[in-house]
């Protein structure tokens, strides 16, 4: 850039015959303490060829004088650029204004030798005929802040711009420009956000940024008397003759290292070290950042993928993870195990590699080919020479860059499923004769479509449970010895640091790096915190396998608030808010009831159905605002109760004993309630008012039966629209 320094000069003020200044001549701090609608007019009666732009260089303002000297009509440039007006400046034109409008220069002068043309076309033809002396000066808005720029030209006499001053003048507006380059350069590696030191041959440090004196804590001075070897923990003064011989074969190195501040504070950083030659002198020129945060962002990266390995390994089906290149990304261990192979050999491998499943290659192929996210498909596979029918999940996730496929085994269920279709089919053929045997049919296809689908969910639950308990009994077991254990240590430790108040300087290194201290104070928290998720995880795996009751297939007396509660623990999440839907109040009035002699998991299964029927109805009166009810003023089993005026979604469940010889058990809602005809309904088969792929329509009817016909008791229902539900079950105690 070709720029000349401010020459402040007091001096006396010439007028015109006018008796107006000159604005060449005014000082431009007072100029501008005027708001810019007045500086405005006063830049247009200016009779200097004078402009007033904006930070983007667009006229706020011209003189007349300006105007005609570039040959432009009146009031045409105001709005424009002034790139536009001028489209074939010199580069150094925008680099002298882009310096003043940032604030590197506080003012530039220059002179073009030739003529600067205008635009052509709707703008009328003209240009500045003769040498031009341009100055560019910021102007500085109410709040103090650049505004723009004031833009002044005036001619220079031709015999002016041929003397030997003038080619003077040119060559050291050159050089200023050349100088400026060095300033420019050494603003930035100043202000830059990144540490930048050099240091010489033999490590001593020779120039710092205010970065690098911010991060270590030092002063300039300080810094400028340190080498590599004190500030960096992993590079010592033994090292760095390997160091710089092999910065010197490479030009560059990029490695990660730990820094050490003032105070003793060890941080991870990446750096950057160049090879530089310069005076004959070598340097080393290293750029360094501060990787805190990437490692701690890294490792929850690494804790999350971990978490989420085992969640899938958990999972009991075989699951894989594929590119849309069509290769594994991963798979769980059950699939892994169901081919014999360790998971890490599939990582990388093509799809169908293992040529026991043309139809899953088929569908994976498909899939990626087609811009649906997800898909379902059963698929057939040879495992372990086998054939087994897997029902294939697929979703996409990265922007359908990569893809999950989860496969349930469904071999058992097809053949089950195979085999009920036809009992159904012959049925159905003897429903045609005799209306009665219809429904029969009705009947059976109810009781084995339940007992087809809780053998399955007792199982799975009894599996898992059993799978779940193994190793928290590990972990739990384990727990208190570890407590024990580390209790010794610390007492260890503390026997140490009494007897032996000074340790040696590693160790105390050692001793503040760890935090020893705060290791001392969390370690127990940390273990007791185990010791209460293993005893949570336990009382889950209590709760299902007490829903499931694989292990009373006779009827024993059992207690019905224990079934309720496990009942509840299952149904936990669904009672949290969601959806625009706030929680759901559970209110519980236990009555003092004895064990009751029952089928305790059948009784479980019916608890379940009716919560979850509880739980859907507050769900719609949530998401309708025209539906929601209250509860109802007068239960089976309580007095009367105020109806709330605003909707709380609200379950109550309530116990007591009937008489002598029975309990009931009353589970009510304040949902939309029922009309008299959905009422005289909810206990057929196949009958659902929700949406059919959501419900079955089997809940209520396998509920009535559960209860009237394995138990001998009574399932009434009580509901009004706009009033609420309540289910009450009456059963005999049965005791001996």
């Amino acid at each position: 850039m070709q720029t000349k320094p401010v020459q402040q000069k007091s001096q006396g003020l010439g007028k015109y015959a006018d008796g107006t200044v000159p604005l060449a001549q005014q000082p431009l701090e007072a100029a501008v303490s005027d708001s810019k609608d007045r500086f405005r007019r006063f830049v247009e009666r200016s009779a200097d060829a004078v402009a007033m732009v904006d930070c983007e260089m667009r006229y706020l303002s011209v003189s007349r004088r300006w105007e005609t000297d570039c040959g432009i009509g009146r009031g045409e440039a105001i709005g424009r650029s002034h790139w536009e007006l001028f489209p074939n400046l010199p580069g150094y034109w925008e680099q002298n204004a882009q310096a003043c409008l940032t604030g590197v220069l506080k003012y530039s002068e220059f002179v073009t030798g030739q003529p600067i043309a205008s635009v052509s076309g709707k703008i009328a033809g003209g240009s500045f005929s003769a040498s031009v002396k341009w100055i560019f000066q910021p102007w500085k808005n109410n709040e103090g802040a650049i505004g723009g720029l004031i833009l002044l030209a005036s001619e220079i006499a031709e015999e002016l711009a041929q003397t030997h001053g003038y080619n003077k003048f040119q060559s050291e507006a050159k050089s200023k420009q050349l100088e400026t380059i060095p300033q420019l350069t050494q603003i930035a590696l100043e202000n830059a956000a990144d540490t930048i030191f050099f240091t010489t041959s033999d490590g001593e440090i020779c120039y710092a940024n205010k970065a690098a004196c911010h991060l270590f804590g030092y002063s300039e001075s300080e810094l400028l008397n340190l080498r590599v070897s004190d500030i960096d923990s992993q590079l010592s003064a033994s090292d760095w003759p390997e160091h710089w011989e092999q910065l010197k074969q490479q030009s560059n190195l990029t490695f990660e290292t730990s820094y050490t501040t003032k105070d003793g504070a060890s941080f991870p950083v990446e750096v950057k070290v160049n090879y530089l030659e310069y005076g004959g002198c070598e340097y080393r020129c290293a750029i360094a950042r501060d990787i805190s945060a990437r490692q701690v962002a890294e490792s929850g990266l690494v804790e999350a993928k971990e978490q989420l390995q085992a969640v899938l390994d958990a999972v009991p089906g075989l699951v894989s993870w594929v590119s849309s290149d069509l290769r594994y990304l991963g798979v769980n261990r059950h699939l892994a195990s169901a081919y014999k192979m360790p998971a890490e050999l599939f990582a990388g491998q093509k799809v169908g590699f293992l040529e026991t499943s043309p139809k899953f290659n088929d569908l994976v192929y498909d899939f990626f080919a087609n811009p649906e996210k997800k898909t379902s498909q059963e698929v057939t596979a040879s495992i372990r020479g086998e054939n087994k029918t897997y029902l294939i999940v697929a979703q996409k996730y990265h922007n359908s860059a990569a893809a999950v496929f989860v496969g349930v085994d469904i071999t058992a269920s097809k053949h089950s499923l195979l085999a009920l279709q036809e009992s159904e089919e012959r049925l159905r053929q003897q429903a045609a004769k005799l209306e009665q045997t219809l429904l029969i049919l009705q009947r059976t296809q109810t009781q084995l479509i339940q007992t087809e689908k809780m053998s399955s969910l007792g199982q799975l639950v009894a599996g898992i449970a059993h799978e779940i308990n193994n190793p928290v009994s590990f972990i739990s077991g384990n727990v208190s010895h570890a407590t024990g254990y580390i209790q010794e240590l610390l007492r260890s430790i503390d026997l140490y640091q009494k007897y032996y108040p000074h340790p040696v300087p590693e160790i105390q290194y050692l001793m503040d790096e760890l935090d020893l201290e705060f290791i001392k104070k969390d370690l127990p928290k940390l273990l007791n915190s185990m010791k209460v998720g293993s005893e949570r995880i336990r009382d889950v795996v209590r709760s299902l396998r007490l829903f499931s009751r694989t292990d009373e297939a006779q009827m024993k007396p059992a207690d019905i608030h224990e079934g309720l509660d496990s009942t509840l623990l299952i149904l936990q999440n669904r009672l949290q808010a969601k959806g625009g839907r706030p929680g759901i109040s559970l209110v519980k009035e236990y009555g003092d009831l004895p064990r009751v002699r029952c089928y305790a998991g059948h009784l479980n299964q019916v608890f379940m159905h009716l919560l979850t029927n509880a739980i859907d109805a507050l769900e719609e009166g949530g998401r309708n605002s025209e539906k929601p009810g209250k509860m109802p003023n007068k239960s089976f089993l309580s007095s009367v109760r105020p109806a709330s005026e605003m909707f709380n979604p609200e379950i109550r469940i309530r116990t007591s004993v009937v008489g002598e010889s029975e309990v009931a058990i009353a589970i009510s809602d304040n949902g939309p309630g029922m009309t008299e005809e959905v009422l005289g309904c909810i206990f057929d088969p196949l009958f659902t008012t929700k949406c059919p792929d959501t419900s079955t329509g089997l809940g209520l009817a396998i509920s009535q039966h559960l209860v009237v016909e394995k138990h001998g008791g009574k399932l009434h229902c009580v509901s009004r629209p706009g009033q609420g539900t309540e289910l009450i079950i009456k059963i005999a105690i049965g005791n001996d």
